[in-house]
């Protein structure tokens, strides 16, 4: 057998022969090719010594492959879909015939819909905004991070906006200075569309993310829009261009535009009180509105699709909470003169005391 070493030496009593000496194999492999089971390794040939695929000293770490083990009990897919259709009362008897408690160790069904599209995305791409006022060369750290966002940022304008944006028909000779004239139309139409509750206008000019949060204060109640003047000329600060889904092939551009604008603005709920704003008053609005584009086809529109909120940002008026007076409360008000403190004190006060607590600890 070839699982022995055979030394046989040949003996004459005239001539002296050489010993013929066979490699000694701890493995029968020339018994594998008719065994299948021993040729993929289910079976050992020799319990006694190590098979392929194996370790060579199996006795001592059987059980640690044993813990590599992980037994995981998956439901079936006929279980799952039994268990959708139950109704409340019959799923409450499944769980107790496994003895769960119903109210406490099964948790509740949710269900997450949401309206998918392919000309539009729901939400910003990059809600980043650079700062306006540059941070101070005194600190080091935050500076070097500024520089290096902007830079960042500027770079993906180009790489991921105006260079991806340009490779699309149709888009060829796109340019962002000729881009802030058309964004200033198109926010001016969609406020307008809003405040004549005309849909059809309102899906020309604004996306389905922007319409699922504009829709509900015209449609429980009224907005009154004008614009006054454009106190600064707007500005494109970011360009982005992404595909949904991804490497699909279906681009879609945003644009970020910075509008300085003098406007009226005033929301009106479903009985005629004011909530926001005012119709006479005339306010400066910094705004940082998102632009999008359904780029993949030749007929896509640039639409009104939300706006950025940076941490510089004034926030926005609160809601005025106005109800009718009575006889008797109306004839209590008095007409009295009030010095409002300034904004400018109320800050210098307030660093006063911060001062003053910071000197005391």
């Amino acid at each position: 057998m070839l699982g022995r070493a055979l030394i046989r030496t040949f003996l004459s009593p005239t001539v002296p022969v050489a010993a013929c000496t066979t490699q000694v194999a701890g493995v029968h492999h020339h018994k594998e090719a008719g065994d299948m089971k021993r040729f993929t390794g289910v079976a050992r040939s020799n319990k006694a010594k190590a098979n392929r695929n194996t370790h060579v000293n199996e006795k001592l770490f059987r059980r640690m492959r044993g813990r590599k083990t992980l037994l995981v009990e998956l439901p079936e897919d006929s279980a799952r879909e039994r268990e959708a259709d139950m109704s409340p009362g019959e799923m409450r008897t499944e769980l107790l015939k496994r003895g769960l408690n119903p109210y406490k160790e099964a948790q509740p069904r949710v269900w997450n819909e949401a309206q998918v599209t392919f000309q539009s995305i729901y939400g910003i791409a990059d809600p980043y905004v650079p700062p306006e006022t540059p941070a101070s060369f005194t600190d080091v750290n935050n500076k070097f991070d500024e520089v290096k966002q902007r830079l960042q940022h500027k770079f993906y304008n180009w790489r991921m906006g105006t260079n991806r944006i340009r490779k699309k028909q149709g888009f060829e000779k796109f340019d962002v200075k000729t881009f802030c004239a058309k964004a200033e139309d198109i926010y001016v139409r969609a406020h307008k569309a809003m405040e004549a509750r005309d849909k059809k206008e309102m899906y020309r000019c604004i996306t389905e993310y922007a319409f699922a949060k504009m829709w509900p204060d015209v449609e429980n109640g009224s907005v009154r829009f004008e614009l006054v003047s454009i106190v600064e000329p707007s500005r494109v600060v970011a360009v982005r261009c992404f595909d949904n889904p991804p490497k699909s092939g279906n681009d879609i551009a945003q644009i970020t535009v910075r509008m300085h604008t003098r406007q009226k603005l005033a929301l009106y709920d479903r009985f005629g009180g004011l909530l926001l704003g005012s119709e006479d008053e005339e306010k400066d609005v910094v705004e940082y509105v998102v632009f999008e584009n359904h780029i993949a086809v030749v007929d896509g529109e640039w639409r009104l699709h939300g706006k950025i909120y940076p941490k510089w940002i004034e926030p926005k008026q609160g809601q005025h909470i106005t109800h009718q007076l009575t006889a008797k409360e109306a004839e209590g008000q008095v007409a009295e003169a009030k010095a409002l403190p300034l904004r400018t004190t109320e800050k210098l006060e307030e660093a006063k005391k911060e001062k003053e607590a910071a000197d005391s600890q």
